[in-house]
């Protein structure tokens, strides 16, 4: 599924997590909830593979039921075009067998907590009747986000429900080799005892960081897992306490009736092993041991002068041997035959090895190296496998050829200059890059908002991006509690000293004219909010100001005057203007219009007011019939529009 496709019209795909021998796994977000899913969708070479369908609805079926903390929920299950998905929770985090390996030695009350968690998962899965079947630290994601961390149980993939038939004897024993108890090696069906078998193994692997058996092939690991007594704990870090041994010893013995018989019998051990009271705690010593359903080979009784006996005795005694030779011959016959397949084997997981290691791994799988192409990788050691083309688990024919992708080592990056630039557009590159970005904001004036101060990494320097820590301090703009004033009675202000003051409560000023017999010119006639009322920061403070008398008024013996005068009535006229705004000049520009008709003067003001941007005005004009308007407007003491109207 390419980047972007949208499955099952809710699952956005942002990438991909990983590649499987049954199904894809991609990171995704669901756009409905707006939130990070894992979509593992089914492979297009195995949509008509019955078999593997079964298996993939398995999955579904076995931790759709479940409900843990500890196990990665199912969300969703659907089909898209054909193709069979399950929507899961997405865990940023590495799985355990990463985790191992960056972290070791893990503290053993660390590693106690771990096992806690993932004994938990394991035991609601039992509960529900769920065999998990396949426990390994590759399958048990770690959430370090958490404190303490958070693991969870994933892939129920070849999860067998208790209730269930015993499917196939093949069926029977598929997971890793590594955690495979000894009675699934010798063909019998998963129960309760072989998960708690793994988690033994996985015990192991947490204190040692790596797995008591190892070998060329599967087979000879089997065998030593069925053969052979766990390596001593002790004579590997002797601080391991007795009692964590103990729960390893009683976990992985060899007969299943001397394990734990539940896994919260198991958790219940782990949880007390590092009292203090335990400490002289003796070690746990299983009573069988490797000859556990073998045919011994007992040791005749000699009968002196009894020649005929002893010749029965001889040939009872080869009977014997032969016998006992049966089931190890069975045996091997049986894990050689599920090894190999017909014909057919499996690619094994290369990841992390070396290429010497990946070769051996290939060869007692029947397959060989094919091409080799190398590329960066932060989370692989250079010169180590970063994966193979197929992927793990691809059916192939012996002596097919898989080829190798090994790493490069961490890719390093130039840490750009991203200061003074706006951090939307610097964030998708960074994010790309792979850095954990953390923002700081800071109020400032000396930046706009939305712009990068500074950065902790710095420009020039050379970096492992992915998952790299990068705090970035962002502008804001600084948040200013608007003050509120007692407005002053401005009565005999003039227009100065009142725009003084609005300037003073940092006020809006708009200024009217009228005209006045009793107001002498250019003084306040009235304001509003009215004295003593209050004003907040910012607000607008209106004032009407005198123009004097209107000099335009005729006598009253002019009202006698013949309809010839009918030619001096006036008339208005309206003319629309804009006034430009210089955003040079600060915040807002003072702004004064003159207007001349009949009744109005173009040496006086007749109108004051303040503008934030371009702004229109309807100018009105009183003209008599032939006369004409003008009109002056100043902007900050400069003149920025004139202009005249006829009537």
């Amino acid at each position: 599924m390419d980047k972007g496709y949208l499955v099952g019209g809710r699952y956005e795909i942002l990438g991909t997590l990983g590649e499987g021998g049954m199904a894809n796994v991609y990171l995704a977000k669901d756009i409905r909830l707006n939130r990070k899913v894992a979509v593992k969708a089914l492979r297009y070479d195995l949509q008509d593979d019955e078999s593997v369908k079964k298996r993939f609805g398995r999955e579904a079926k076995a931790t759709s039921g479940l409900s843990s903390p500890n196990i990665v929920n199912v969300l969703d299950v659907g089909s898209d075009n054909g193709i069979q998905f399950i929507v899961i929770e997405y865990v940023d985090g590495p799985n355990l067998k990463k985790y191992i390996k960056t972290h070791f030695p893990i503290p053993y009350h660390e590693v106690v907590d771990i096992m806690e968690q993932i004994c938990s998962a394991v035991t609601t899965a039992h509960e529900h009747g769920i065999i998990h079947r396949d426990l390994k630290p590759e399958n048990i994601l770690v959430d370090e986000s958490q404190d303490p961390i958070q693991v969870k149980v994933s892939d129920f993939g070849i999860a067998l429900a208790l209730s269930e038939q015993s499917i196939t004897r093949t069926n029977s024993l598929l997971g890793s080799v590594h955690y495979m108890s000894p009675e699934q090696i010798r063909g019998k069906s998963a129960t309760v005892l072989s998960d708690i078998y793994a988690l033994g193994i996985i015990l192991f692997e947490l204190l040692t960081k790596h797995v008591p058996f190892t070998g060329d092939t599967a087979v000879s690991v089997a065998l030593k897992h069925s053969k052979e007594d766990i390596p001593d704990l002790h004579a590997i870090d002797h601080n391991i306490p007795q009692p964590l041994e103990n729960v390893v010893l009683r976990a992985t013995a060899k007969d299943p009736e001397e394990r734990y018989q539940t896994v919260r019998d198991m958790c219940e051990d782990i949880n007390t092993c590092l009292l203090p009271e335990r400490a002289n705690e003796p070690k746990f010593i299983p009573i069988s041991h490797n000859d556990l359903e073998e045919t011994k080979v007992m040791q005749p009784i000699r009968e002196e002068n009894q020649e005929k006996p002893i010749q029965k005795k001889n040939s009872k005694r080869k009977k014997i041997i032969w016998m006992s030779l049966i089931p190890i011959l069975l045996l091997l016959f049986l894990i050689f035959a599920i090894v190999r397949g017909s014909a057919e084997t499996s690619v094994p997981d290369l990841s992390n090895l070396t290429i010497k290691q990946a070769t051996v791994m290939l060869k007692g799988s029947n397959l060989q190296v094919g091409s080799i192409s190398k590329e960066n990788d932060d989370d692989v050691v250079a010169g180590h496998v970063i994966k193979s083309i197929p992927a793990r688990g691809l059916k192939l024919k012996n002596n097919a050829k898989v080829n190798l992708v090994v790493s490069l080592g961490a890719r390093y990056y130039k840490m750009p200059k991203v200061t003074g630039k706006q951090y939307d557009d610097v964030s998708d590159g960074l994010k790309k890059r792979g850095f954990s970005i953390h923002l700081k904001y800071k109020a400032t004036k000396d930046y706009s908002a939305g712009i990068v101060m500074k950065q902790s990494i710095k420009a020039g320097s050379k970096v492992v991006a992915k998952k790299k820590r990068l705090v970035l301090t962002i502008a804001k703009t600084p948040t200013v509690k608007k003050k509120t004033y007692k407005v002053r009675d401005l009565t005999g202000y003039n227009l100065k000293s009142i725009q003084d003051y609005a300037d003073e409560i940092d006020a809006v000023l708009d200024v009217d004219y009228q005209y006045s017999d009793t107001i002498t010119t250019g003084v306040l006639i009235s304001q509003n909010p009215s004295a003593g009322s209050s004003i907040m920061q910012g607000a607008t403070l209106t004032v009407v100001m005198s123009k004097g008398k209107d000099e335009s008024d005729s006598d009253s013996s002019d009202s006698d005057k013949d309809s010839d005068t009918n030619s001096d009535t006036t008339k208005t006229v309206t003319k629309d203007v804009s006034i430009p705004y210089d955003d040079g000049s600060g915040t807002t520009n003072s702004v004064t219009i003159y207007i001349g008709d009949a009744t109005h003067s173009i040496s006086n003001p007749y109108k004051t007011m303040t503008i934030t941007q371009t702004t229109p005005v309807t100018l009105s004009f009183n003209l008599k019939s032939g006369q004409t308007g003008t009109y002056n407007i100043v902007r900050d003491n400069q003149t920025v529009v004139t202009g005249s109207v006829s009537g």
